[in-house]
Protein backbone atom coordinates (compact mmCIF):
# COMPACT_ATOMS: atom_id res chain seq x y z
CA UNK A 1 0.00 0.00 0.00
CA UNK A 2 1.34 3.54 -1.04
CA UNK A 3 1.06 6.63 1.70
CA UNK A 4 -2.38 8.23 2.26
CA UNK A 5 -2.48 11.72 0.16
CA UNK A 6 -3.87 12.85 2.92
CA UNK A 7 -0.77 14.51 4.90
CA UNK A 8 0.14 12.08 7.63
CA UNK A 9 0.21 14.15 11.16
CA UNK A 10 2.43 12.83 14.00
CA UNK A 11 1.11 11.98 17.60
CA UNK A 12 1.67 14.92 20.07
CA UNK A 13 1.68 14.86 23.49
CA UNK A 14 2.88 18.94 23.96
CA UNK A 15 0.31 21.71 25.01
CA UNK A 16 0.05 24.83 22.91
CA UNK A 17 1.77 27.50 24.57
CA UNK A 18 0.58 31.71 24.28
CA UNK A 19 3.20 33.00 21.96
CA UNK A 20 3.62 36.65 21.43
CA UNK A 21 5.55 38.94 18.98
CA UNK A 22 8.16 41.51 20.45
CA UNK A 23 6.03 44.08 19.42
CA UNK A 24 3.55 43.33 22.12
CA UNK A 25 6.61 44.08 24.99
CA UNK A 26 6.92 47.23 23.84
CA UNK A 27 2.55 48.43 24.43
CA UNK A 28 2.23 50.86 27.37
CA UNK A 29 1.91 49.47 30.74
CA UNK A 30 -1.42 47.86 31.74
CA UNK A 31 -3.49 46.89 34.14
CA UNK A 32 -2.92 43.46 35.52
CA UNK A 33 -6.68 42.50 34.90
CA UNK A 34 -6.16 43.82 31.36
CA UNK A 35 -2.86 42.50 30.66
CA UNK A 36 -4.69 38.95 32.54
CA UNK A 37 -7.68 39.30 29.76
CA UNK A 38 -5.28 39.94 27.30
CA UNK A 39 -3.28 36.51 27.93
CA UNK A 40 -6.58 34.60 28.28
CA UNK A 41 -7.82 36.01 24.71
CA UNK A 42 -4.06 34.73 23.22
CA UNK A 43 -4.22 31.96 24.68
CA UNK A 44 -8.00 30.82 23.52
CA UNK A 45 -7.28 31.89 19.99
CA UNK A 46 -4.35 29.01 19.87
CA UNK A 47 -6.18 26.68 21.30
CA UNK A 48 -8.88 27.29 18.72
CA UNK A 49 -6.21 26.50 15.73
CA UNK A 50 -4.51 23.22 17.62
CA UNK A 51 -5.78 19.94 17.55
CA UNK A 52 -4.04 16.52 18.47
CA UNK A 53 -4.61 13.10 18.40
CA UNK A 54 -6.29 12.07 21.57
CA UNK A 55 -3.49 9.95 23.73
CA UNK A 56 -3.28 6.05 23.06
CA UNK A 57 -4.96 5.92 20.26
CA UNK A 58 -4.80 2.27 18.61
CA UNK A 59 -5.34 1.48 15.16
CA UNK A 60 -4.85 -2.10 15.72
CA UNK A 61 -2.95 -4.98 12.47
CA UNK A 62 -5.33 -7.24 11.77
CA UNK A 63 -4.72 -10.55 14.01
CA UNK A 64 -2.10 -11.73 10.84
CA UNK A 65 -0.22 -9.03 11.56
CA UNK A 66 0.11 -9.56 15.16
CA UNK A 67 3.45 -10.19 16.28
CA UNK A 68 4.70 -14.02 16.01
CA UNK A 69 6.49 -14.23 19.32
CA UNK A 70 3.27 -15.67 21.54
CA UNK A 71 3.86 -13.74 24.67
CA UNK A 72 3.97 -10.50 22.23
CA UNK A 73 1.09 -11.88 20.50
CA UNK A 74 -1.41 -12.14 23.90
CA UNK A 75 -0.08 -8.84 24.92
CA UNK A 76 -1.12 -7.21 22.06
CA UNK A 77 -4.70 -9.03 22.01
CA UNK A 78 -5.19 -7.41 25.61
CA UNK A 79 -4.01 -3.97 24.37
CA UNK A 80 -6.61 -3.62 21.96
CA UNK A 81 -9.05 -4.94 23.69
CA UNK A 82 -8.30 -3.35 26.53
CA UNK A 83 -8.56 0.14 24.74
CA UNK A 84 -11.81 -0.99 23.38
CA UNK A 85 -13.16 -1.80 26.56
CA UNK A 86 -11.71 1.83 27.96
CA UNK A 87 -13.64 3.35 24.70
CA UNK A 88 -16.71 1.94 25.79
CA UNK A 89 -16.05 2.82 29.44
CA UNK A 90 -15.88 6.58 28.60
CA UNK A 91 -18.71 6.53 26.37
CA UNK A 92 -21.01 5.36 28.93
CA UNK A 93 -19.40 7.63 31.89
CA UNK A 94 -20.17 10.80 29.34
CA UNK A 95 -23.60 9.42 28.52
CA UNK A 96 -24.44 9.61 32.26
CA UNK A 97 -23.13 12.62 32.87
CA UNK A 98 -25.28 13.98 30.17
CA UNK A 99 -28.48 12.95 31.81
CA UNK A 100 -30.89 14.94 33.09
CA UNK A 101 -30.83 13.40 36.22
CA UNK A 102 -29.00 10.32 37.36
CA UNK A 103 -31.49 7.71 37.46
CA UNK A 104 -34.31 7.39 34.99
CA UNK A 105 -33.32 9.47 32.33
CA UNK A 106 -32.22 9.36 29.16
CA UNK A 107 -28.81 10.76 28.47
CA UNK A 108 -28.90 13.81 26.10
CA UNK A 109 -25.77 12.66 24.37
CA UNK A 110 -26.20 11.30 21.20
CA UNK A 111 -22.85 9.03 20.11
CA UNK A 112 -24.04 8.35 16.50
CA UNK A 113 -21.28 5.77 16.20
CA UNK A 114 -22.87 4.30 13.01
CA UNK A 115 -22.31 7.58 10.98
CA UNK A 116 -18.41 7.47 11.52
CA UNK A 117 -18.38 5.20 8.30
CA UNK A 118 -20.37 6.93 6.25
CA UNK A 119 -19.21 10.31 6.73
CA UNK A 120 -15.15 9.26 6.94
CA UNK A 121 -16.23 7.88 3.57
CA UNK A 122 -17.91 11.20 2.13
CA UNK A 123 -15.26 13.43 3.53
CA UNK A 124 -12.59 11.52 2.23
CA UNK A 125 -13.98 11.75 -1.32
CA UNK A 126 -14.62 15.35 -1.19
CA UNK A 127 -11.21 16.29 0.64
CA UNK A 128 -9.29 14.42 -1.97
CA UNK A 129 -11.09 16.11 -4.86
CA UNK A 130 -10.62 19.95 -3.30
CA UNK A 131 -7.14 19.09 -2.88
CA UNK A 132 -6.67 18.12 -6.73
CA UNK A 133 -8.72 20.95 -7.62
CA UNK A 134 -7.23 23.32 -5.25
CA UNK A 135 -10.52 24.47 -3.66
CA UNK A 136 -9.19 25.66 -0.44
CA UNK A 137 -12.49 27.24 0.51
CA UNK A 138 -14.32 23.50 0.76
CA UNK A 139 -10.43 22.07 2.40
CA UNK A 140 -11.25 25.36 5.03
CA UNK A 141 -14.80 23.96 5.77
CA UNK A 142 -14.02 20.10 5.77
CA UNK A 143 -10.27 20.25 7.74
CA UNK A 144 -8.73 20.76 10.96
CA UNK A 145 -6.77 24.34 10.82
CA UNK A 146 -3.57 22.52 10.75
CA UNK A 147 -4.57 19.94 7.95
CA UNK A 148 -5.97 22.99 5.77
CA UNK A 149 -2.95 24.61 6.30
CA UNK A 150 -0.99 21.74 5.46
CA UNK A 151 -2.95 21.35 2.27
CA UNK A 152 -3.04 24.64 1.70
CA UNK A 153 1.14 24.73 1.31
CA UNK A 154 1.02 21.85 -0.47
CA UNK A 155 -1.69 23.65 -3.42
CA UNK A 156 0.55 26.74 -3.34
CA UNK A 157 3.62 24.30 -3.81
CA UNK A 158 2.32 23.17 -7.47
CA UNK A 159 4.06 24.33 -10.57
CA UNK A 160 1.63 27.49 -12.20
CA UNK A 161 -0.62 26.02 -14.96
CA UNK A 162 -0.63 22.09 -13.74
CA UNK A 163 -4.02 20.87 -12.85
CA UNK A 164 -4.69 17.66 -10.75
CA UNK A 165 -7.14 14.95 -11.45
CA UNK A 166 -8.05 12.51 -8.84
CA UNK A 167 -10.64 9.64 -8.97
CA UNK A 168 -12.22 7.00 -6.68
CA UNK A 169 -12.30 3.91 -9.25
CA UNK A 170 -13.70 1.60 -5.86
CA UNK A 171 -13.10 0.38 -2.57
CA UNK A 172 -11.45 -2.40 -2.41
CA UNK A 173 -11.26 -5.48 0.40
CA UNK A 174 -14.83 -4.88 1.26
CA UNK A 175 -14.98 -8.13 3.38
CA UNK A 176 -12.66 -6.16 5.69
CA UNK A 177 -13.07 -2.53 4.87
CA UNK A 178 -14.10 -0.06 5.96
CA UNK A 179 -14.02 -0.13 9.44
CA UNK A 180 -14.49 1.64 12.59
CA UNK A 181 -10.97 1.29 13.85
CA UNK A 182 -11.17 3.15 17.29
CA UNK A 183 -13.57 5.32 18.81
CA UNK A 184 -13.13 7.76 21.96
CA UNK A 185 -14.22 10.29 23.32
CA UNK A 186 -12.22 12.60 26.28
CA UNK A 187 -12.54 15.37 27.87
CA UNK A 188 -9.40 17.64 27.94
CA UNK A 189 -8.32 20.78 30.12
CA UNK A 190 -8.01 23.68 28.57
CA UNK A 191 -4.90 25.79 29.65
CA UNK A 192 -7.33 29.08 29.89
CA UNK A 193 -9.93 26.98 32.57
CA UNK A 194 -12.45 24.81 31.92
CA UNK A 195 -12.69 21.11 29.90
CA UNK A 196 -13.57 20.95 26.16
CA UNK A 197 -15.17 17.29 25.09
CA UNK A 198 -13.93 15.85 21.86
CA UNK A 199 -15.09 12.56 20.22
CA UNK A 200 -12.78 10.63 17.18
CA UNK A 201 -13.02 8.32 15.28
CA UNK A 202 -10.21 6.38 12.87
CA UNK A 203 -12.06 4.98 10.19
CA UNK A 204 -9.88 2.81 7.85
CA UNK A 205 -10.77 2.62 4.24
CA UNK A 206 -9.06 0.65 1.32
CA UNK A 207 -9.79 1.93 -2.18
CA UNK A 208 -8.13 2.22 -5.76
CA UNK A 209 -7.14 6.12 -6.87
CA UNK A 210 -6.37 7.00 -9.86
CA UNK A 211 -4.42 10.66 -10.18
CA UNK A 212 -3.45 12.53 -13.01
CA UNK A 213 -1.80 16.11 -13.93
CA UNK A 214 -2.56 18.21 -16.98
CA UNK A 215 -0.40 21.34 -18.39
CA UNK A 216 -3.45 24.03 -19.21
CA UNK A 217 0.11 25.73 -20.60
CA UNK A 218 -0.17 23.37 -23.84
CA UNK A 219 -4.26 22.99 -24.06
CA UNK A 220 -4.80 20.75 -20.67
CA UNK A 221 -2.81 18.01 -22.11
CA UNK A 222 -2.05 15.36 -19.65
CA UNK A 223 1.62 15.16 -18.46
CA UNK A 224 3.90 12.09 -19.58
CA UNK A 225 3.40 9.90 -16.68
CA UNK A 226 1.99 11.34 -14.19
CA UNK A 227 -1.55 9.12 -14.19
CA UNK A 228 -0.97 6.60 -11.23
CA UNK A 229 -3.36 3.80 -10.33
CA UNK A 230 -2.98 3.89 -6.80
CA UNK A 231 -4.32 1.34 -4.02
CA UNK A 232 -4.58 2.72 -0.88
CA UNK A 233 -5.31 1.71 2.79
CA UNK A 234 -5.77 5.24 5.07
CA UNK A 235 -6.46 5.11 8.44
CA UNK A 236 -8.18 8.58 8.50
CA UNK A 237 -8.86 10.69 11.62
CA UNK A 238 -12.06 12.36 12.18
CA UNK A 239 -12.98 14.92 15.14
CA UNK A 240 -16.05 17.06 16.73
CA UNK A 241 -16.54 19.25 19.72
CA UNK A 242 -19.05 18.66 22.46
CA UNK A 243 -20.91 21.04 23.77
CA UNK A 244 -20.81 20.65 27.44
CA UNK A 245 -23.99 21.96 28.35
CA UNK A 246 -26.49 20.86 25.43
CA UNK A 247 -23.87 17.67 24.43
CA UNK A 248 -24.55 18.11 20.65
CA UNK A 249 -21.44 17.89 18.76
CA UNK A 250 -20.26 20.32 15.91
CA UNK A 251 -19.69 18.87 12.67
CA UNK A 252 -17.02 15.80 11.69
CA UNK A 253 -13.59 17.24 10.38
CA UNK A 254 -11.13 15.31 9.20
CA UNK A 255 -8.12 15.54 11.52
CA UNK A 256 -5.53 14.04 8.77
CA UNK A 257 -4.20 10.21 8.78
CA UNK A 258 -2.12 8.19 10.98
CA UNK A 259 -0.33 4.70 10.54
CA UNK A 260 -1.76 1.74 11.37
CA UNK A 261 0.02 0.77 14.94
CA UNK A 262 2.72 -1.99 15.69
CA UNK A 263 3.55 -3.95 19.11
CA UNK A 264 6.40 -1.84 19.25
CA UNK A 265 5.20 1.75 18.74
CA UNK A 266 1.57 1.23 20.84
CA UNK A 267 4.16 0.67 23.33
CA UNK A 268 5.95 3.72 23.10
CA UNK A 269 2.42 5.26 23.13
CA UNK A 270 1.23 4.26 26.23
CA UNK A 271 4.46 5.25 27.46
CA UNK A 272 4.56 8.82 26.50
CA UNK A 273 1.05 9.32 27.35
CA UNK A 274 2.32 8.32 30.78
CA UNK A 275 4.72 10.78 30.84
CA UNK A 276 2.93 13.25 29.48
CA UNK A 277 0.53 12.60 32.17
CA UNK A 278 2.75 12.56 35.19
CA UNK A 279 3.85 16.34 33.94
CA UNK A 280 0.39 17.88 33.83
CA UNK A 281 -0.12 16.34 37.33
CA UNK A 282 3.10 18.25 38.58
CA UNK A 283 1.71 21.42 37.01
CA UNK A 284 -1.23 21.45 38.68
CA UNK A 285 -0.10 21.33 42.03
CA UNK A 286 -0.07 24.52 43.73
Amino acid sequence: MLPSQILVRARRHVSATVTRSASSYARKPASRAATKKRLKDESSQIEAKVSFLLPTTLVAPPLWRYPRQPSKFIHMLWLHLKARFDGFKSLVGFKVMSAPKLLMSRPRFKAQRASAIPTAKALHVQMSEAFAAGDRETLRSICSTELHKSLVEAIDARPRGVRTEWELIKYDKTWYYPRLADWRIAMLPRQTGGMTTIKQAVVSISSVQRLARYDDTKGGAKINGSERVRHMLEHIVLQADINDKTYEHGPWRLWGTIPESTYESYLQELADSQVAFAEDQKQARP
